[in-house]
């Protein structure tokens, strides 16, 4: 009776565990903490290190690094510390997170906030950084990583953090680069504005031009082009990288002007866009860049 009581309590797991909804796969604030404390341990090792170094630490073997006046992606940890190295090669930096969002496994997940650059013999520059993190062998990692900065800087909002509560059954990575796709031509349709309203939510962030963090779709989507119904750009995903559970990615690629750029403007501007669908039925929308 007792190999028969365990044979059916083995039954009854199994089958709990095929009728168990995806949307019970859930993270949970604690491991959006442990992510925001990776970032700020590589921020307190900071101190000791010039500023190369001290990024450079926490990239990946391939992260892809937006530089200011780049027109494509400065690729690998060698290569983005040298390119650090050209205006920072004796400057400091401290910075700290303001929030993130982190994958239903824990896997990935974002972070971003404010940072302060000290050069010698130059003003302090005071910008925003935004990072994408993924959890390998080694720990944390950046795999994607922008600053910006602002003549008039503000300290950085937090938005509410974004926590994935589904696993996702499709083609995640096929799906995320469709729907970046999808924003680009929804933007030819009805302009960027609204296709930035359309393509974001409420916890959405943006590091963009503004002073601070702009928050929530319809503040970014304000800051980022007029009213006009069309849109001067077009651009669309090369790369993809997606969180086990398909509720997290990371798309990489170029945006490029429709027709002749304008006089001194780069022909092609590298992006990196976050997307989250953290519940099950979720749409792909962006939820930092």
């Amino acid at each position: 009776r007792g190999e028969r009581g365990r044979g059916g309590m083995r039954f009854l797991l199994a089958l709990v565990a095929l009728l168990v909804p995806a949307a019970l796969a859930a993270a949970t604030p604690a491991d959006l903490d442990r992510l925001l404390a990776a970032d700020r341990a590589f921020a307190a090792a900071a101190a000791n290190r010039k500023l190369p170094e001290a990024l450079s630490a926490m990239f990946a073997d391939d992260v892809a690094m937006i530089s200011g006046g780049s027109p494509t992606h400065i690729r690998g940890r060698t290569a983005a510390a040298a390119k650090l190295a050209e205006r920072n090669a004796e400057a400091a930096a401290e910075w700290a997170p303001a929030g993130g969002g982190i994958s239903n496994d824990g896997s990935h997940g974002y972070t971003y906030g404010g940072m302060t650059v000290r050069a010698p013999g130059k003003p302090d520059a005071v910008l925003k950084y935004l990072s994408y993190w993924v959890k390998g062998r080694d720990g944390w990692r950046v795999a994607a990583y922008a600053r910006r900065g602002h003549p008039e800087p503000k300290l950085p909002v937090a938005a509410p953090p974004v926590i994935g509560r589904a696993k996702h059954d499709d083609d995640a990575a096929a799906t995320l680069k469709a729907a970046e796709q999808a924003f680009s031509d929804r933007a030819q349709q009805v302009g960027l504005r609204a296709a930035f309203a359309e393509y974001g939510r409420p916890d959405s962030i943006n590091i963009g031009a503004a002073p601070d963090i702009a928050v929530g779709s319809q503040a970014i989507s304000e800051g980022v082009a007029g009213p006009e119904s069309t849109s001067a750009v077009s651009w669309n995903a090369d790369e993809v990288k997606v969180a086990p559970g398909g509720d997290m990615g990371l798309t990489i690629g170029l945006i490029r002007f429709n027709g002749t750029p304008p006089p001194n403007a780069p022909e092609a501007i590298p992006f990196f866009t976050i997307w989250a669908r953290p519940q099950a039925g979720d749409p792909w929308r962006y939820v930092a860049e």
